[in-house]
């Protein structure tokens, strides 16, 4: 921890209002970089950066005035900054796909109608694409992985398999737009 790491640590931890008020905005700066590159690198908007920032900023001072964060001098203050967002990221991953699933769960269980067509269009159109896209959709949407995991499991570099996944969802869309249009 440097020591502009422990100052922040101090007058986050401060009863002063303008120690705090600084270090607050300085811990914000600094958690935001961070936010921006794991909102955007795992399937986030920028609407969901402000949203991060704040929840782990409420959650490291909290974690600092109460005591449960403890100062290492071998670590870094933005290691810990980046493994709060990541966990508070994840846990906001996992309840969008949770909610998505239960939304998925209770259209297909009510009576066939307008939507039961457009499910099966969309099967109809995963089933045209090439088995390369199937996996990075399936692996992406269905079962919920990370795009390093999905570039490992393919044996693809990050990079590739965003892309990879972002023209499938365009040759998807084209699939369903000419299907759309023949009827």
């Amino acid at each position: 921890m440097t020591s502009q790491d422990l100052k922040l640590y101090k007058d986050l931890c401060s009863d002063d209002p303008q120690l705090l008020t600084a270090a607050t905005r300085q811990l914000t700066r600094r958690v935001k970089a961070i936010a921006i590159r794991i909102v955007l690198g795992n399937s986030g908007s920028h609407s969901d950066i402000d949203d991060l920032v704040q929840d782990t900023v409420v959650a490291v001072w909290q974690q600092m005035r109460s005591g449960a964060f403890q100062v290492r001098a071998e670590t870094p203050l933005d290691a810990y900054l980046g493994g709060v967002a990541r966990n508070k990221w994840l846990k906001t991953l996992h309840r969008r796909t949770a909610e998505a699933l239960t939304d998925l769960n209770d259209s297909l269980t009510e009576a066939p109608g307008p939507e039961h067509h457009r499910l099966s269009d969309m099967e109809e159109a995963l089933a045209r694409l090439g088995k390369t896209c199937q996996q990075v959709l399936r692996l992406f949407y269905w079962e919920g992985y990370k795009m390093e995991e999905i570039a490992r499991k393919l044996g693809m570099t990050m990079d590739a398999a965003k892309v990879r996944k972002y023209r499938c969802m365009l040759r998807l869309g084209e699939l369903l737009e000419s299907d759309a249009s023949d009827e």
